[in-house]
């Protein structure tokens, strides 16, 4: 029913991706890739920060390695070089003599510099999935899944593209294909890409490719991770791995994550350290950003901006306020007389549309619906939260700025089975989307409550004899004296060889620190 009622049909999943023809200017972009390559010339890469910005990187480097080609590799850095291709940057690639530019989850919006790239004799291949102008870069190609009428909703994060790529430039087959299978699903994972057709498609198989990993790096991080490659889930990836990826770009040189993926060594174990550093401070700093939005947070906008706030943490604080609050917000590190922000948005509102239409007061901005970024002069914060505040109102309602959980259907715990468990289980890969399906246990009671982990934070008990935890909900334990209405999801447990379900709670009928609406659906 829950199949159906998503539009996902597991039968489906057999079949495989659509061939890169359907991308616009594949032929023009191949052919000039294998012209580079013919005739020995100096090839140039240039990526992005974030996780999806660096599985592309990886899957192209070692494209061009395989064909003996050790391509000028360029990332950027969030606090030296901000996001995109930069005139900055073309200067670079231009000094070391680069015949052929290709930019990878990025490139749409550098329309004046790719313009003066052309003019210096460098050649340009975009390969983008971000939200493109009205005027488009003079590019040999340009692979985007929106210039391309021909491919499908929804579309393809920065590694899907570059693999459907590799995919056109290999003929479909390569030496160790798995691994590239691996770095698509993580980028398209990682961008929050929506997990239906062709995406749930390349997940599906990303997935099953993690199992064909030996002493890769990839390899070794999800085994860093505390993962079995052979279980290893969609969910284990946005929240194990994706986050590790990402704390480079985050606390300090993206490099870092691409030779993690590619040497593995030093480079892994300096990538969890990074990882640690950046939980910590992203907690530190959300409990001050909670007191700050204190006073203002019936608003339809929520904006903060400081300069302590380091530019790879504000997307995080960003999109935990969303959460939390259920409105888009933006949030800003202040640095001499600009600042740089990053928004995030529910699914009623386009964070990159609504920028769009506040251009006048930006000096730059891009992004998707519901992530974005932007740039602009500290003395118009006050008016550009004012004006995007205004925007929120007059294209959303009321009901669609309130913090949801949907339930996906009721169920009494006898319903709770290990065939059940199995049944969830065809809808899967779970994301954007596709979400894992929450269900409603109602006027149960909690046995044999006890609070779990550092500080006691998590929430352990029993619900009709089910083994159930709570994460971040230990603080409800003393309210928990009669019955109570729990939404959560299910699962399973295993321990000396018994499996069992279990059920994993997401919130409880009682006093809590948001409240919620629930909306049943099923």
């Amino acid at each position: 029913m829950l199949c159906a009622e998503r539009g996902i049909d597991p039968r489906n999943d057999e079949d495989d991706l659509l061939p890169p023809t359907v991308f616009s200017d594949i032929n023009k972009a191949t052919e000039r890739i294998k012209q580079a390559i013919a005739d020995n010339e100096t090839i140039g890469i240039f990526g992005d920060y974030d996780c999806d910005g660096i599985t592309s990187t990886v899957q192209l480097m070692r494209y061009f390695r395989r064909h003996n080609i050790e391509p000028i590799v360029r990332l950027p850095h969030r606090g030296k070089d901000g996001y995109g291709l930069k005139q900055h940057i073309i200067d670079e690639f231009l000094e070391k003599k680069t015949q052929l530019l290709i930019t990878v989850d990025t490139g749409i919006g550098s329309v004046q510099e790719v313009r003066n790239a052309k003019r210096e004799g460098m050649d340009v291949i975009i390969t983008d999935h971000h939200y493109p102008r009205l005027n488009l870069p003079p590019a040999v190609a340009i692979i985007h899944p929106q210039l391309s009428p021909e491919y499908p909703t929804p579309h393809p994060s920065g590694a899907g593209v570059v693999y459907q790529l590799i995919n056109a430039l290999e003929g479909g087959e390569w030496e160790d294909k798995h691994i590239d299978t691996a770095l698509a699903m993580i980028g398209t994972i990682a961008d929050v890409m929506e997990l239906r057709g062709q995406n749930r498609l390349l997940v599906k198989q990303g997935l099953e490719a993690l199992k064909e990993l030996k002493d890769e790096p990839l390899g070794s991080l999800i085994t860093q991770a505390g993962l079995n490659k052979e279980f290893t889930t969609s969910t284990d990836i946005a929240f194990r791995i994706a986050p590790r990826i990402n704390a480079a770009g985050r606390m300090t040189d993206p490099l870092i994550g691409l030779h993690a993926l590619l040497e593995g060594g030093e480079a892994l174990i300096t990538l969890e350290l990074l990882n640690e550093q950046r939980q910590k401070l992203t907690a530190n700093l959300f409990e001050e950003a909670l007191a700050e939005v204190e006073s203002f947070k019936d608003q339809s906008f929520l904006c903060i901006a400081r300069e302590d706030f380091p530019e790879g943490i504000v997307g995080l604080l960003a999109g935990k306020l969303t959460e939390m609050f259920g409105k888009p917000s933006l949030v800003g590190r202040i640095k001499g007389d600009k600042c740089t922000a990053s928004l995030r948005s529910v699914p009623a509102y386009h964070m990159t549309e609504g920028l769009e239409r506040c251009s006048d007061l930006l000096q730059y901005f891009g992004g998707h619906a519901q992530a974005a970024g932007c740039t602009f002069s500290v003395e118009i914060l006050d008016e550009l939260s004012e004006r995007l505040n205004s925007d929120v109102q007059k294209h959303t309602k009321e009901e669609d700025l309130l913090p949801t959980v949907v339930i996906d259907a009721e169920l009494s715990p006898s319903a709770v089975t290990l065939k059940l468990c199995e049944g969830l289980k065809y809808l899967e890969p779970f994301g954007k989307g596709n979400p894992e399906p929450l269900f409603l246990l109602k006027n149960i009671q909690i046995d044999y409550q006890r609070c779990v982990g550092t500080d006691g934070a998590h929430l352990q008990g029993n619900i009709a004899g089910k083994k159930m935890i709570g994460f971040r909900l230990g603080h409800l334990k003393e309210q928990l004296t009669g019955s109570v209405d729990v939404v959560c999801k299910i699962g399973t447990d295993s321990w000396n060889g018994v499996t069992r379900p279990q059920l994993f709670v997401e919130d409880i009928g009682v006093a809590a620190p948001v409240n919620k609406r629930l909306t049943a659906i099923g």
